[in-house]
Formats: C-alpha cells, sequence, structure tokens
C-alpha cells in the first residue's frame, strides 16, 4: 500500500516513522518524558561545578550550583523555620533571649551615650529605711509608709527636675503615717517649680468603670499613672488595655512639652502598636559620682570579646582573654547600671552641689529593691537589677534615637509588615538563616573533598606522618569554617541593627540549627575518611608488591 507523504496507514502510523502505530498510551507519556527530560537538565545545571579548589592540598573539592543557591540546604531550612513557627518548649524564645545577651554583651553595637547623664535613679533599700529610721522613727517600718516617698518627693522636687517617674504601686490605702503629706505633695506640685513638674505613678490593671488605680486624687495630665508592664523581649510604649502611656513614653514626652492628655502614639508619625526593643550600652554610666554602684573594666577590642567568650566557654583563659566569672554569672556582664544612682537615704545628707548636679533639670525615676521585695529583673548586658532600670534604659532609648516630632529610629523589636505575617524582622532572620546554611553547605563540601592518599610503596613512617598532617589540616579547616560562619552571621547582626534598626538576629537558633546540621554530618564524614586510610594503604601496598 502506498502512502502519501504527511498521511499515515491503517489510521494510527506515525508521520515521522511511517508504519509505526502511535497507541494513546504513547500519546499520554509524551508530557511524562517532557518532564523528565527537564528534571534531567535541570539537575545536571545543579550540578555542574560553580568552581573547583585545584589548590586544595587535601583532595579536590568542587562548589556546584545547588550549594551556591541552597538546594543542598534546603531540608535543613524548612525544619529550622517549622521549629520556629511551632516553637516547641519555646525555643525560638530561649535562643532569642539569649542571643540578645550575646549581642549586648559581647559585639556590643555602638550606642551614644548622649542622654546617659540626664537620667538620675533614686533607689531605695533597707539600708536606706535605717537612714530615714534616724530621722523619724516612724519612717524605718517596712513596708515603708507614705511619708518617706512624701520627703523624697520634697527633697526632690526643690532641685526642680525635668520630670518624675515614681516606680511604686498605690493601689490599696494601708493604716501608715504619712498619706495626707504625700497627697499634699501629689497635688500641689505646681508651686515646685515655674512650671508644673510631671510626676508619674506606677499604675495597676484598670477594671470596668475605673478611670485611675492609684488611691490618690491626681490634678493630671501631668500628675498621672502610667504603665509599668515588662516584657524581657520588648518595651511596649502604649498600653492599649488600660488606655495609657507607658512609664518612658510619658517621661519621653513630658520631657519634651509635647501634650500628654491624648497622644496617638508615643513619638510623632509612628505606629501606636510599636513595640521598642531596648538597647543597653556596653558600659555603665561614666558619671557615677555620688553613686551606689562600681563599674567593671570591659575588654574595648569587638574582636577580643567575641574571641574570648568563645574561650570563656570552653572553660579556657587564654593570655587573659577570656576575664574571669563573677558572680553575676557572664565575665561581660557589666556590675553596674547604665545610669547615676544615688541612694534615697542619703539625699538629706548629700551636698546642694551633687543634688544640684544629679537632680536639676534631670529626669529622675525612683525605685526600690528590698530584702522582701527586691523587683529584680534579668538584664542582658547588666548584672540583675531593680526594675526601674527597665524603665531609665528605655527612656535613653526615646532620647537617643526619638526626636518627637519628625518620627524615631528607635529599634523596633518587631518591625513593620512586609505582606501577611511576615515581618522585617522575621525576613532578616529568614535571609541570615539561608546565607548560613549556604554557608554550611560549602563548609561541608570542602571538609567532604579533604582526603588523604599515598604513593605506591609508601612506608609506615611516610602513612603515619601524612595521616598527621592530614588531620592538622582537618582541624584547622574546621575552625576556619566555623569562624567564617560566625563572622558572617555577626556582621549581619550588626547591619540589621545599626542601619535597619531591627531588632538582634536569633544569632543561638540559627547557630543551633547550623551547628545541629554539621554534628549530624561531622561523624560521617570523619569516619569515611579516617576509614578509607588504612584501606588506601594497604591497596597501595599490595599494588606494589604485585608489580615488583
Amino acid at each position: 500500500m502506498t502512502v502519501a507523504k504527511g498521511e499515515t496507514s491503517n489510521g494510527g502510523a506515525s508521520p515521522t516513522h511511517p508504519g509505526v502505530s502511535v497507541t494513546p498510551a504513547r500519546r499520554r507519556s509524551r508530557p511524562l518524558r517532557k518532564v523528565l527530560r527537564a528534571r534531567r537538565r535541570l539537575r545536571q545545571a545543579l550540578t555542574r561545578p560553580v568552581y573547583t579548589l585545584h589548590w586544595y592540598p587535601f583532595g579536590t573539592p568542587v562548589i556546584r550550583w545547588a550549594d551556591l543557591i541552597g538546594l543542598t540546604a534546603l531540608p535543613a531550612i524548612l525544619l529550622t523555620l517549622l521549629v520556629a513557627l511551632l516553637d516547641p518548649f519555646e525555643l525560638t524564645e530561649k535562643t532569642q533571649l539569649e542571643s540578645d545577651a550575646f549581642f549586648y554583651q559581647i559585639i556590643r553595637p555602638d550606642y551614644p551615650d548622649t542622654a546617659r547623664d540626664d537620667i538620675t535613679v533614686i533607689l531605695m533599700t533597707d539600708q536606706d529605711l535605717a537612714s530615714f529610721a534616724e530621722e523619724s522613727p516612724e519612717m524605718g517600718v517596712w513596708p515603708p509608709p507614705y511619708s518617706v516617698y512624701a520627703r523624697m518627693l520634697e527633697v526632690i522636687l526643690d532641685f526642680q527636675p525635668k520630670t518624675v517617674f515614681v516606680d511604686v504601686g498605690f493601689l490599696s490605702r494601708r493604716e501608715a503615717p504619712g498619706y495626707d503629706r504625700l497627697q499634699s505633695v501629689l497635688h500641689d506640685y505646681i508651686i515646685y517649680h515655674d512650671e508644673p513638674v510631671p510626676l508619674f505613678l506606677s499604675g495597676g490593671e484598670k477594671r470596668d468603670g475605673m478611670d485611675r488605680t492609684i488611691i490618690f486624687d491626681l490634678p493630671g495630665p501631668s500628675v498621672a499613672e502610667v504603665s509599668v508592664t515588662h516584657n524581657p523581649a520588648y518595651y511596649p510604649l502604649y498600653d492599649f488595655r488600660n488606655d495609657r502611656l507607658s512609664a518612658a513614653c510619658a517621661l519621653f514626652r513630658s520631657g519634651r512639652g509635647l501634650d500628654l492628655a491624648a497622644p496617638e502614639s508615643c513619638i510623632a508619625n509612628d505606629d501606636a502598636n510599636q513595640l521598642m526593643s531596648v538597647v543597653w550600652p556596653p558600659r555603665g554610666s561614666s558619671s557615677q559620682g555620688a553613686g551606689i554602684f562600681a563599674c567593671r573594666n570591659l575588654p574595648e577590642s569587638r574582636i577580643q570579646r567575641v574571641i574570648g567568650a568563645f574561650l570563656g566557654m570552653a572553660g579556657l583563659d587564654f593570655l587573659g582573654i577570656a576575664p574571669r566569672n563573677v558572680a553575676s554569672g557572664s565575665p561581660y556582664r557589666q556590675t553596674c547600671p547604665p545610669h547615676v544612682t544615688l541612694a534615697a537615704g542619703d539625699l538629706h545628707r548629700q551636698g546642694g552641689d551633687v543634688l544640684e548636679r544629679h537632680l536639676a533639670d534631670k529626669y529622675v525615676l525612683i525605685g526600690s529593691s528590698f530584702a522582701m521585695a527586691d523587683d529584680l529583673i534579668a538584664l542582658p548586658a547588666h548584672q540583675p537589677l531593680p526594675g526601674v532600670f527597665w524603665h531609665a534604659m528605655a527612656l535613653d532609648n526615646l532620647l537617643v534615637y526619638g526626636d518627637g516630632a519628625d518620627g524615631s529610629r528607635y529599634v523596633r523589636h518587631d518591625s513593620a509588615t512586609l505582606f501577611g505575617p511576615l515581618t522585617h524582622s522575621l525576613a532578616m532572620n529568614i535571609v541570615t538563616l539561608i546565607i548560613i546554611q549556604i554557608l554550611t553547605s560549602i563548609f561541608l563540601r570542602i571538609l567532604d573533598a579533604t582526603k588523604l592518599s599515598f604513593p605506591s610503596g609508601a612506608g609506615f613512617g611516610r602513612v603515619l606522618f601524612g595521616a598527621a598532617g592530614w588531620l592538622i589540616f582537618t582541624a584547622l579547616i574546621i575552625l576556619m569554617g566555623l569562624g567564617v560562619i560566625w563572622a558572617t552571621k555577626i556582621a549581619l547582626a550588626l547591619f540589621a541593627f545599626e542601619q535597619l534598626k531591627l531588632a538582634p538576629i536569633n544569632l543561638w537558633g540559627i547557630f543551633t540549627a547550623t551547628a545541629a546540621r554539621t554534628i549530624i554530618h561531622l561523624p560521617k564524614s570523619l569516619a569515611a575518611m579516617s576509614g578509607l586510610v588504612l584501606l588506601r594503604y594497604l591497596a597501595r601496598r599490595g599494588g606494589s608488591r604485585l608489580s615488583a
């Protein structure tokens, strides 16, 4: 039968292969074959070498496209993100807090001290109650009577501070002397300055129908209650549940002469829902003066601190790089607060020049720390301190980063949303995770290629010498690889913090992910390499005997 060009015989022959019938199954398999061919080509492209380390002394590592674009690290990246989202056992929160401590203690970003001396903390302890008892026996009892706070405010307000905050919750009245005296001080605050001295007290949780929670009548808004909610991860600038400013925000706005009645947000043109990540300075106040604390001398070099931190974790002290531990735990944790701190019991004893220097036109915060109510909080760069220092440092951040008119560059705890649940801070953590996992893939690729070979007929001494050199080189490669990975993480953390004003990335969370992958891979790689040493040696020795 003659078949014309372009036609098929038997109604099903292929036009390109005359006489060959095309079944429906073959037609359906064509898309599958195309997919398989595309997959094969993609695999060939991804496994194509990008760079080969020909100069490498123990093997020839080959870096492929799959390593550079993160495909080899994709399972580890997805698993880490899943763990971070589900957060079993609060691992993400715990590693973030540890990362903040490492960041502020060891890396220590540059933080201006321009507002440090504008803030003074008055701290009352058990010893101060004894000092007040010398003035009046009724003032030296526990809990401190109202007359103690009235006496302190009378002294402080005489020096015309910029604004005052009392971190004490007067939420229920008790039988104690001085109630009317303290009420008079709060009500007559206008007499202490040409303009009223803003005065704020700690408020509690409001219930339905309550306009205030403290027991005193407050003329407001410059004498009012503020919120003192504490969270170790961030500082809320506005308390929406109780509809009032936070302590630091109220102090900041009053000191700048801004409206306190009904502000839309703490900082002008800022998101009212924003949470601030408090930046902690590496040192305490440079002018403790009559203060009750003394600061430690800590290393200034960032490289020395980083090396010392890792040596300290290993229990080593090499040439004094890793300082000795102190009672507060970390050798890089400062033992003094960031601001000048005066003892409450010494206020009536201090000279006028000292009080003038530390109270006049200053932001003054009054706090307490008693044996029966210490109010201590854990801070990332300092020893545990009373909660009043948390508010003092938050105020310091607002004074340094916020101008109160054209917005603020304070560090956001969780910045604006990019899309959906993804924020800038979360995006930065994901980008850092991907970069570190790619570097880990390259590091493991180089490590796997670090192999030992022997020339034919090599003697036992040469084999032993070569194996020792190979082990030393492998140890150096591991240290260099981990050093590059950590240096990259620190650089990314500083970039996100100083340039983007984002909270410190989760360094320890990312380290945990990469370390787990390396630890799982490392024994297998080393066992395979070391196990082949003997086989290669025996094979070479056997081959030389046969040729002989």
